[in-house]
């Protein structure tokens, strides 16, 4: 039986060379400029058109004409000139177009012809990894995460400011009105809201709320969460890694019901406590949250995040908490960690939608009498560039059991301090103080 015969890969020639005789008709490196938004070397599949596209780059990038004279020298430098066939091959491709007005059109050509040859390898490399009996979930969601990788950013527009510029006016039409709506995700805690500038945390932002461990940074992110999600029915994905979700049901219906729920282990909780745990409990299997709790990767963690999206409409995420998403064990804890923070930054904009991060910080750092600052975030200082705002929250004491209080109006409470020490819209280094009753969890 004779061999079956592979099918060659999806690319252009033509197109290649088009793309490359434009680049070299626009010697003051215009064309190159612009179609260089769309291509790079890898994109060519002849590799001979991948280091002459290379070589116009370098040609652009240092400040000189692209002609066929420069071309010819810097391949030359480089070893270059006799792989890709000559002067005369330079001349052959310059013949291939007498003007640059096909140079985007065929750009787009070779572009498709790359993203297809892409698809194929990708194909490939998930069918070889499932006939080797690898995980499907992991299998499916690198597969996913590689073909997201395709899209490309809409270009349809010129780059101009014009268009958020029209919709800042109509905001500001609204504000003279009295009628403009803030579009943000609030907290639903007062003294919060009213320091922030957007009354919330807007689409696209980061919140990062950082505390050292048992600080209360779960409770503020699930405070948050519940006023959203089951008072104002807005559906959300909380990303939880250090509870399943039984053990962060239990904690967000103790939360709803505003009751210690030992005491219903214990049998001690009164009829009109139990009451409430049943219809807090009725709210809470109601409530359009959405948990998850195992993620291999940030790629992954991303896959499962546009899914909710597409599936759910989910206008929220929560994050608990960032150096609990495994990172690339090739980098050192802190770039792995940067790269995370990155991720979860580009994932809230792609979505368009708020994320609440969770972060860990050093414990040392809340001991001192002024309380934390950016510095003391644990890992990595990218955390801090990433974010559009930071909420740094800790005892009002050396510890929190030098925190706990009590008084007539509040009861038994842990005394907090948390200072906004970033906004990147608005104020920064705003501090106050929150009364958090942590046998129910809920914040003063």
């Amino acid at each position: 039986m004779a061999p079956q015969l592979t099918k060659a890969q999806p690319h252009s020639p033509d197109h290649e060379a088009v793309v490359l005789a434009c680049c070299l008709l626009s010697e003051d490196g215009s064309v190159y400029d612009e179609v260089s938004q769309l291509l790079d070397p890898a994109d060519f599949f002849l590799p001979r058109n991948q280091l002459i596209f290379a070589a116009l780059g370098k040609l652009v990038s240092d400040g000189l004409e692209c002609n066929e004279i420069t071309l010819h020298d810097v391949l030359e430098k480089s070893g270059d000139l006799e792989t890709i066939g000559g002067l005369e091959a330079i001349y052959a491709i310059q013949r291939r177009a007498e003007t640059t007005g096909h140079a985007k059109y065929a750009a787009k050509q070779v572009k498709e012809k790359s993203k297809l040859r892409k698809i194929i390898r990708y194909g490939r490399e998930a069918i070889e990894k499932a006939e080797a009996a690898e995980e499907s979930d992991a299998i499916s969601s690198h597969l996913e995460s590689n073909l997201q990788s395709l899209q490309d950013v809409d270009d349809s527009g010129d780059g101009s400011i014009r268009e958020a510029a029209e919709a800042l006016r109509e905001d500001f039409k609204a504000m003279v009105n009295g009628t403009y709506e803030v579009k943000s995700l609030p907290t639903r805690i007062d003294q919060i809201d009213e320091k922030l500038n957007a009354g919330g945390i807007a689409k696209g932002e980061v919140l990062v709320i950082a505390a050292p461990t048992s600080c209360g940074k779960t409770a503020l992110a699930l405070n948050i969460v519940l006023q959203n999600a089951v008072t104002h029915n807005i559906p959300g994905l909380y990303f939880s890694f250090e509870m399943q979700s039984k053990s962060l049901a239990n904690r967000m219906i103790q939360t709803c019901a505003a009751v210690p729920l030992n005491q219903l282990k214990d049998g001690v909780m009164k009829p009109e406590q139990q009451k409430r745990v049943w219809e807090a409990t009725d709210k809470m299997a109601n409530a359009p949250i959405y948990t998850n709790h195992y993620v291999r990767s940030v790629d992954d963690l991303r896959a499962k995040a546009r899914m909710y999206k597409r599936k759910h409409k989910i206008e929220w995420i929560v994050i608990d908490y960032l150096q609990l998403v495994p990172w690339n064990s090739k980098l050192k804890k802190n770039d792995g960690i940067a790269e995370v923070s990155h991720q979860i930054k580009l994932m809230a904009m792609e979505l368009d939608i708020p994320v609440v991060l969770l972060a860990q910080v050093n414990r040392e750092g809340a001991k001192r009498e002024t309380g934390l600052t950016l510095y003391d975030l644990k890992d990595s200082g990218d955390i801090e560039n990433d974010a559009d705002i930071i909420l740094l929250l800790w005892p009002d004491g050396k510890d929190v059991d030098d925190a706990r209080k009590y008084d007539a109006e509040n009861g038994n409470y842990v005394s907090l301090r948390y200072n906004i020490a970033k906004q990147r819209e608005g104020s920064r280094d705003l501090k106050g103080k929150f009364v958090f009753k942590n046998h129910i969890g809920r914040f003063i």
